[in-house]
């Protein structure tokens, strides 16, 4: 998976935040987070996100993030 719409934001500093995706394609569900640095212009709950080569896009690709690391699966990880 590389984009899906935003379920959720979640401040993981004050420099960092991961967006939480869903992603509903051929009667199956995928869910996946990739985490970015904060700027000021950020995508909102509910808008369509893509990254490839350390970028996230949004708004038809006019606007993009700085992707902080690999895409992974929340739930798989520990606090």
């Amino acid at each position: 998976m590389v984009g899906g719409k935003i379920l959720s934001k979640t401040a993981k500093s004050t420099t960092v935040m991961q967006l939480w995706c869903i992603e509903a394609q051929n009667q199956s569900i995928d869910e996946c987070a990739v985490d970015v640095l904060i700027e000021k212009d950020m995508p909102m709950i509910g808008d369509e996100i893509w990254w490839q080569s350390g970028k996230v896009y949004w708004d038809k690709d006019r606007k993009s993030l700085t992707k902080v690391g690999n895409s992974y699966d929340p739930r798989m990880t520990q606090p």
